[in-house]
């Protein structure tokens, strides 16, 4: 498939002595964990291990789990090439902005959806240009997907949407970041940066 070669290419590295870690701490306890998990199975690259972390916090304290993790690694050579990552939801949190200026602080990259990482789904089948709410992105994703909704969970996780149509979903999510720079609210309902994240597992680049 075109969308997984593309990944793939840049994931086929000589042969490390340690695969790079790619920490990625999660508000959502298996909401972003069983999608990640998917992603990286479909990606089967032996140069990046990927630690998930689903936490079940809000974006603060998903920050503070992350420069815990970061520190855990500092000074050690063989982490040269680990990144820490925090993904959460706008939503409403009052400590999103503290989350934010605290992951800076301390070199976490940030995988940020605005409302929800539902979002990042419905890119997956079609653009999304007008603002959403948590239960109308969930609602939207749950009609577009008809596996995300399934036995009271909600995940995203369908292999085969998430290979086939990963290159849309990137387009599509680099789109909604520059019309909301345009209109001088970056990350504004609607806009993810997920994408970020899982180009960078599967480039291996400098995600900064």
């Amino acid at each position: 498939d075109q969308a997984v070669r593309r990944i793939r290419s840049g994931s086929r590295r000589p042969a490390r002595r340690r695969p790079a870690a790619r920490v990625v701490v999660t508000e959502r306890e298996s909401t972003e964990p069983k999608y990640l998990r998917v992603f990286n199975r479909i990606l089967e690259s032996e140069q990046v291990r990927l630690d998930i972390i689903g936490l079940g916090g809000d974006p603060k304290a998903v920050v503070q789990r992350a420069v815990k993790e970061s520190k855990k690694v500092k000074g050690d050579p063989n982490a040269k090439d680990d990144t820490f990552w925090a993904m959460f939801d706008r939503d409403d949190h009052p400590r999103f902005d503290a989350a934010k200026d605290m992951a800076h602080a301390n070199r976490i990259y940030l995988a940020v959806s605005n409302p929800c990482f539902e979002l990042w789904g419905i890119l997956h089948y079609q653009d999304q240009d007008a603002s959403l709410d948590r239960a109308g992105c969930q609602k939207k994703l749950e009609t577009l997907c008809p596996g995300y909704k399934k036995a009271g969970d909600k995940v995203f996780d369908d292999p085969e949407v998430i290979e086939n149509c990963y290159d849309l979903a990137v387009e599509r999510a680099e789109k909604l970041l520059r019309r909301r720079e345009e209109e001088d609210r970056p990350e504004g309902n609607p806009s993810t940066s997920v994408h970020r994240l899982t180009e960078h597992i599967g480039k291996f680049i400098d995600p900064s």
